[in-house]
């Protein structure tokens, strides 16, 4: 069977990734085999693959957002009317179609007829718009797919995603429901980490089930979250500045299970032991929600002197931030203690911004710059 595994903007290789560490082939099964990578700019990652045996070892990937099984595909679809006329053609093919209908209902308790509505997207330039692109598809669907589908707006019982990229015409039935984006995660704050992309993060961190783990702002707690299920560990540490941050925190990890301490602290001035954790993963402030008369330069050297403080020698550290070039001079000149080893540029909530992995050698951290000398008191003040 193909399947479409869906995920945020530049972390298709990541997602792959795990794909490859977490299906592993047995007697009964090869291991999944890659067909290829196609983007929706500015929106999605889409990774077609091939994969036998049931699809709930992908719905358990962590990186992803969704997972489709493709119906079928179309090629060399005119970018004019005759486009339109293939495109129900191909997604009228009723033989294509049945085994991905299979795959569906054996998800959905053996269901075979209700109602369904069409997402559709398009890249490339094209003559018709996406109106007529789900006209075409949902014409296919209750014409030629097995069983009684009568289309609606909202809440169908089968949700078709048609996607078009140039010529090439990819349509799907989605097997993951909303809650697959959300991850258990309640509470959520403005600019929290979407699941995927801290899974991803706490990926890059290899996850050890002797991690002291720390995330110094961890807002809501999605990073915290996503190493949480990503195994056994010793100690999970997350704290932030914001009290609503730290009660939200607090309501997402309420059902972990293991060792957590969450704090409100300063990430500046964190109050852990030198070289006490062994793992850090840290969504740095992009600029936009940074309150007002405060330094982004500043905050990034002083929270990079503290993790380089707190992390021990061969530690591991995975950094979000928008703005490399300013990460990376923070680095240099506060903790040139973490080396960095490897870059991976995403897309979140439409900025760019990289994943940055980093180890932490061996050496001393360098002290915070001396407080500047208080102002000579003048005999006239009053």
């Amino acid at each position: 069977m193909l399947y479409a595994l869906q995920t945020l903007p530049g972390l298709a290789a990541l997602t792959w990734r795990e794909v490859e560490q977490k299906i592993r082939p047995d007697s009964d099964r090869p291991a999944p085999r890659q067909i290829g990578i196609r983007g929706v700019p500015a929106r999605n990652d889409l990774i077609l693959l091939d994969h036998q045996g049931s699809p709930r070892p992908l719905l358990a990937l962590r990186t992803i957002e969704d997972v489709f099984v493709v119906a079928t595909r179309g090629f060399k679809i005119a970018p004019d009317d005759r486009g339109l006329r293939q495109i129900h053609a191909a997604t009228r093919n009723e033989e294509a179609v049945k085994p991905a209908l299979e795959v569906w209902r054996r998800l959905n308790g053996g269901k075979r007829n209700g109602t369904f509505r069409v997402v559709t997207r398009m890249v490339g330039k094209h003559s018709f718009h996406r109106r007529e692109l789900g006209r075409a598809v949902a014409d296919a669907i209750r014409d030629g797919w097995p069983g009684r589908w009568q289309p609606i707006e909202e809440e169908a019982d089968l949700e078709v995603w048609a996607t078009l990229i140039e010529q090439e015409l990819i349509v799907a039935i989605r097997l993951s429901d909303p809650s697959l984006r959300l991850r258990g995660k309640i509470a959520h704050l403005p600019a929290s980490l979407r699941p995927a992309l801290a899974a991803a993060m706490v990926m890059l961190t290899y996850p050890a089930d002797d991690d002291i783990f720390l995330d110094p702002m961890a807002g809501a707690g999605t990073l915290l979250l996503e190493r949480a299920a990503a195994g056994p560990f010793a100690m999970l540490y997350g704290g932030d500045i914001s009290p609503a941050a730290v009660t939200a925190m607090q309501a997402n990890l309420r059902g972990a299970r293991g060792q957590i301490e969450i704090r409100r602290w300063n990430a500046a001035k964190l109050p852990l032991p030198d070289e006490s954790v062994t793992k850090v993963a840290v969504n740095l402030p992009f600029g936009t929600q940074i309150g007002e008369g405060e330094d982004l330069d500043e905050l990034y050297r002083d929270v990079l002197r503290q993790i380089a403080r707190v992390l021990k020698p061969g530690g591991r550290l995975v950094t979000l931030a928008a703005d490399q070039q300013l990460l990376d001079r923070a680095r240099a000149h506060a903790a040139p203690v973490l080396r960095a080893t490897a870059r991976h540029r995403v897309l979140v909530l439409g900025h760019r911004a990289t994943i940055c992995e980093h180890i932490r050698v061996a050496g001393a951290v360098a002290p915070p710059p001396p407080m500047p000398p208080l102002p000579a008191e003048d005999d006239d003040w009053e």
